[in-house]
């Protein structure tokens, strides 16, 4: 219409196709036309016949993922010799995108929820070598205060021995601990999806009075707060981490060391997007409706008291009038899944 408007008022073709940074042809066009020009409807992928239109539905709602180069090539065994490019828009008109599941963002009160996940650090100097390191990373769910300790292995001694340290780090144990399914602390599920934990976990949740929680298989967003911290760990952490000044040969409690300062610099003093609160506030409310980490746990954890590994002879010791402790079954029903 402006183009038409400004020919009327005496513009040439040529002035208007250089004002408009148009080809003289266009504005022709456009100027003598009595309606405005309206793009034609793009031609339509090349049609399939009607067997390969059916095989590639059927395939579809059988298997919903499936590539489209692996339908292209079965249906150029049954005769099409079309461009892939043509066939791969045909099959995004047939396929079926399914809704993704609402995600769900939930608040935890004081007290009431820690999780905690295995992460990978890359390969770090420790003494005189470059070995992989890992990091066991807990998250208060109210505070969003954050510990986590370093090791080179990932077993289920390991796991167990760290887990007192990091909730000591948090200042005291909350009434539940989440994780994944993790081997170290799951090692099967029932027949309805439920996990079965570990004896050795469970005794170590029986002591700290805490109950072991898992997510359900695949569902990492479950435990959305560590999920989100291990992101800050690899992309803000370890970049801090390669500026910070290390002894020639450092050991774990020099990595660690600085880990308890990040967490309390950098993380305490951020104000939560989500809770709008600044993370150490937070964390000094929460502290005192912890439970206090049992001293046995912690010295164990740490090292400072060491068992050789022995064979128990149970025959042996009921031999020598000694008793062994038998759990009652109801303890172990405070902490079933």
């Amino acid at each position: 219409m402006d183009l038409r408007a400004l020919h009327r008022q005496g513009w040439s073709i040529a002035a208007l196709a250089r004002e408009f940074n148009l080809n003289r042809r266009t504005v022709a066009r456009y100027v003598d036309e009595a309606e405005l020009p309206s793009y034609g409807s793009r031609p339509c992928p090349a049609d399939l016949g009607p067997d390969q239109l059916a095989h590639v539905i059927r395939r579809l709602e059988i298997c919903k993922t499936i590539r489209a180069t692996t339908l292209f090539r079965e249906v150029q065994e049954l005769g099409y010799q079309k461009s892939y490019v043509s066939f791969a828009r045909r099959v995004r008109l047939l396929r079926t995108i399914e809704p993704a599941e609402p995600e769900v963002r939930f608040e935890t009160g004081a007290s009431v929820q820690v999780q905690m996940d295995w992460t990978e650090l890359g390969a770090w100097q420790l003494g005189d070598e470059v070995i992989e390191l890992k990091a066991w990373v807990a998250v208060l769910g109210f505070s969003r205060a954050v510990a986590f300790r370093l090791a080179t292995d990932k077993t289920r001694a390991t796991t167990l021995g760290l887990i007192p340290q990091v909730l000591s780090d948090l200042g005291g144990c909350p009434d539940e601990i989440l994780t994944d399914r993790d081997p170290a602390l799951v090692i099967g599920e029932t027949s309805d999806k439920r996990a079965i934990f570990a004896p050795e976990w469970v005794d170590l949740a029986l002591s700290l009075g805490t109950s072991p929680k898992a997510c359900r298989p695949y569902r990492a967003k479950t435990k959305g707060k560590v999920e989100r911290v291990i992101r800050e760990i690899k992309e803000d952490f370890l970049p801090w981490l390669s500026g910070q000044a290390l002894p020639p040969r450092p050991a774990l409690a020099d990595y660690e060391a600085l880990a308890r300062r990040w967490s309390q610099e950098v993380v305490g003093t951020r104000r939560h997007r989500t809770t709008r609160r600044i993370v150490a506030d937070a964390w000094i409310e929460e502290q005192p409706l912890l439970r206090p980490i049992p001293s046995r746990l912690l010295e164990r954890s740490l090292g400072e008291t060491t068992r050789t590994a022995e064979i128990i002879d149970l025959s042996a010791i009921k031999a020598q009038g000694a008793l062994v402790e038998h759990r009652s079954l109801d303890d172990y029903e405070q902490v079933a899944p």
